[in-house]
């Protein structure tokens, strides 16, 4: 495998276009159930599908739902109203829209766009809403999960089941922006004392850090640190032995994001010695709170005579949060072309740790854009997309979290 290093690829791709698939459990890989086992409606691998909502299953009786490019499309009218929206439809002669309105909550779809709306805020879809056999058919899991609810997934002895849950209690209405925390009290002043070192560990909004852990080492004794830990309000107080020698503070603390614990590491903003006879004050702010996406390239299964040349600007990754990010709860979609970051490399960099699906996909000027194959790398076949968190500290990034990924067209 080669990086993108900034040029074009003198290589060509292959004109069969794939369509997206869901991965894992986000994947919806059957049609939707009719009623009973015996009435169900199969996928073309005899597969019975079955659809719950609240433990009742749902009995589609206009049309039954199908499988489009690897998401499940379901009866408007009835997937919207069972989850208590009123439904209406907008016929503009340039454009026909589905639409379901509960609570303060709109969501819109409008047939064969690639881009719905939640309360007025644009949100790509995957597969659009479209008309099929005269029946408006709109993807199941976008609606269902913004609306609050859960979409789950389950396959037995040719039987799959997708249950639609309760998510976040009941149905909230999506904002347009995210949530804006409450400030923080500014810290106190703090005066420098003998023989004792203090301050303050902070996010890079102000929030206090508690329970980081914040140490002192000295250059005279090895490995004699003297250890504490933030209170409630990210304060730290550490009393120093009367040792001539002077000191250099460290710090790093842990968080729980989608079942797995990061770990980060604390430098003081003022990260100097000290004397001990003097003491000082030390205080830390957390910024390393993102995560680095390097991708590399199979050009040589870009093959085709009749297309364009490969240029890494024209390689564009979505990236759709998994549950939700770590920082706030409040994961977005991703969707950036491949560019330069920060560090030497070709990918996408300050993404908000956390659990991902990844995808990816060629789009050479005036031409339909090309979905790629993708896989971390090294590990596993290619596929249509990839769920991943960051990896710990790994490679060449010292103490950022960094993932790598290889792209190859089909």
């Amino acid at each position: 495998m080669f990086p993108f290093q900034g040029f074009p690829f003198q290589s060509k791709a292959k004109s069969a276009v794939l369509s997206l698939v869901l991965a894992g459990s986000c994947a919806l890989t059957g049609t939707l159930s009719l009623g009973t086992a015996a009435s169900a409606a199969t996928t073309a691998s005899g597969t019975a599908i079955h659809v719950f909502f609240g433990g009742q299953e749902l009995q589609f009786t206009e049309t039954q739902p199908v499988i489009k490019d690897g998401s499940t499309l379901v009866p408007f009218r009835k997937l919207f109203e069972t989850l208590g929206f009123e439904v209406s439809w907008v016929d503009t002669g340039a454009a026909q829209q589905a639409v379901g309105t509960k609570d303060g909550l709109t969501i819109k779809l409008t047939i064969n766009s690639s881009t719905a709306s939640v309360n007025d805020q644009n949100v790509a879809l995957e597969v659009p809403a479209q008309i099929v056999g005269g029946n408006t058919m709109v993807p199941l899991r976008f609606v269902a999960e913004n609306s609050g609810y859960q979409v789950t997934y389950a396959k037995e002895n040719h039987v799959a089941t997708i249950q639609i849950g309760e998510g976040t209690g009941g149905a909230p209405a999506p904002t347009t922006q995210p949530p804006v925390p409450i400030p923080a009290q500014p810290p106190a002043q703090l005066s420098v004392e003998p023989y004792v070192v203090q301050g303050y560990a902070r996010d890079a909004s102000g929030r206090p850090l508690a329970g980081a852990s914040v140490w002192a080492d000295n250059t005279l004794l090895y490995d004699s640190n003297i250890l504490g830990v933030t209170d409630e309000n990210g304060y730290y107080r550490l009393e120093l032995p009367s040792l001539a020698t002077t000191w250099r503070m460290g710090g790093d603390f842990s968080r729980e994001g989608e079942g797995r614990a990061y770990k980060f590491d604390l430098v003081p903003e003022v990260d100097q010695p000290f004397a001990g006879n003097t003491g000082a004050v030390r205080n830390f702010t957390w910024k390393n709170d993102v995560g680095y996406l390097f991708l590399y390239a199979d050009f040589f299964s870009f093959d085709d005579d009749n297309l364009p040349m490969v240029e890494m600007k024209d390689i564009e990754m979505t990236l759709t949060p998994v549950g939700s990010t770590l920082d706030d709860g409040t994961g977005k979609t991703i969707v950036k072309r491949i560019g330069r970051m920060e560090y030497e490399g070709l990918g996408i960099d300050k993404i908000p740790l956390g659990r991902y699906k990844a995808t990816a996909r060629w789009m050479p000027k005036g031409l339909e854009p090309m979905p790629l194959l993708i896989r971390v790398e090294g590990e596993g076949e290619y596929a249509e997309s990839v769920e991943f968190d960051f990896s710990q500290k790994r490679g060449y990034l010292d103490d950022d979290y960094m993932m790598e990924f290889e792209v190859q067209y089909p």
